[in-house]
């Protein structure tokens, strides 16, 4: 440190002091963290002034609330006694839902996925574009996948959105519904309706999961990924909440799972996460965070997605989101008070894998109270890979009784969803949904 910036300081401390020893008993204390309040009058501001950098505010700041969070064990204690006493390879398994080869029941890849589930090596499927031929042929295949596991069936997933993130077309018996942004310039009431058709024909063809509703706002009309697909159902959170809501509620009464996505929120995002890590500081608003935290509220989070995101105040481990026990454990389940399941986006996309490989991401992913690691695994990666995964987190649960006890409770979200939904399916036919409750 040179003099002048020594004196400077020492002058600036004997300010404050004379400052505040001379200040009358009935002086308003100066606000906290009001920095600048501090030194005025002691010194002259610069032409230009902005005041002093303050850091950006810590996300269990902004979204304080009075809830309870979650008791794992008590979701663990739910599970009947047969899903609580499986090896830990089993539950680690459940965690993976992973992406597959081909397009039939006969196919090399869907066999090999098949016998995966039923060995509890993973606990689901992606399926892609290229794994659809036919209505006739993604039904059966799903219905080999459902047979693999009847204790603890998989999770069968797809995104199918509507617009132009369609993976199902209707010549593959999936109704031609409007992307969000078109779906959002009619009712409610009509989005259900739309929604409703949608649900129904994925619980037709065997799935049991589409990964959206997408509840990221559309702040960044120029945003790659969202506002340029029409991804978004607006700019403003309670429209996105509503129509989000519409299309949660539709799939649950036809016992389709869904999840949230892209947490903390891709909106305003300048760049895609399928192409690199994204630091969301300069651009997020804490209004982008609204349609998690009151969905969550209303109990319509089946599951969140979290993105490969990093933000200032929520993820200062420096982690994307979706690695970050910041965002996860700490924000998610300790603010936010959410209970259910976490999925990470694909850690294959480069944002990760750039930087980790898979075994570390996926160890990461349970350390920050994730549940769900979606792998889509490279044109002829086999399953040695995942057996290298369930491999590294047992023996790393054998040497550490926290990491183990990640595992179980991962596990047992995963478990008490599938529950949930296949006894949602089961009642499906009896289920109706009060409009009115969708204003």
């Amino acid at each position: 440190m040179n003099g002048s910036v020594r004196a400077l300081r020492c002058l600036l401390a004997g300010a404050l002091v004379a400052g505040l020893s001379a200040a009358p008993v009935s002086a308003q204390p100066t606000a906290p963290g009001n920095t600048d309040a501090a030194i005025d009058g002691l010194i002259t501001r610069p032409a230009g002034w902005q005041g002093l950098p303050r850091p950006k505010p810590k996300m269990g700041d902004l979204f304080a609330s009075t809830c309870t969070p979650p008791d794992p064990e008590l979701t663990w204690f739910r599970l009947p006694p047969d899903l609580r006493s499986v090896p830990i390879e089993a539950m680690i398994g459940q965690l993976l839902v992973v992406s597959y080869g081909g397009t039939t029941p006969n196919d090399a890849g869907v066999r090999a996925a098949s016998q995966a589930i039923a060995r509890s090596r993973i606990g689901g499927v992606l399926t892609f574009r290229h794994n659809i031929r036919s209505a006739g042929d993604i039904r059966a295949v799903n219905q080999l996948f459902a047979r693999s596991n009847p204790d603890l069936p998989p999770i069968i997933a797809v995104d199918q959105e509507g617009g132009l993130v369609m993976r199902l077309k209707p010549s593959e018996g999936a109704p031609d519904t409007p992307s969000a942004a078109d779906v959002a310039t009619g009712s409610t009431a009509a989005a259900l309706e739309t929604y409703k058709a949608m649900a129904r024909s994925l619980a037709d063809l065997g799935f049991t999961a589409n990964f959206g509703p997408v509840v990221d706002l559309a702040v960044n009309p120029d945003n790659p990924v969202i506002a340029r697909f029409g991804r978004s159902y607006g700019a403003d959170p309670g429209t996105v909440t509503r129509y989000a809501t519409a299309f949660a509620e539709a799939h649950r009464s036809a016992g389709v799972g869904t999840a949230l996505k892209h947490f903390p929120g891709h909106g305003s995002s300048t760049n895609d996460s399928h192409d690199g890590a994204i630091d969301l500081t300069a651009t997020w608003t804490p209004e982008e965070m609204e349609p998690f935290r009151d969905m969550i509220a209303t109990n319509e989070a089946d599951m969140i997605m979290a993105g490969h995101l990093t933000l200032a105040g929520l993820t200062d481990d420096g982690l994307p989101a979706s690695l970050s026990g910041d965002a996860i454990d700490g924000f998610l389940r300790g603010t936010l008070c959410y209970g259910g399941v976490v999925v990470s986006d694909d850690l294959a996309m480069d944002a990760v894998s750039a930087k980790w490989n898979l075994v570390e991401a996926v160890t990461m992913m349970v350390e920050a109270g994730g549940d769900i690691a979606l792998l889509s695994l490279a044109s002829g990666q086999g399953y040695e890979v995942i057996d290298r995964i369930i491999a590294a987190l047992a023996e790393h649960a054998r040497r550490s009784p926290e990491f183990a006890d990640r595992i179980r409770h991962a596990y047992a979200r995963i478990a008490n969803l599938k529950l949930d939904l296949g006894q949602m399916r089961a009642a499906s036919s009896k289920v109706e949904i009060d409009t009115a409750t969708l204003r």
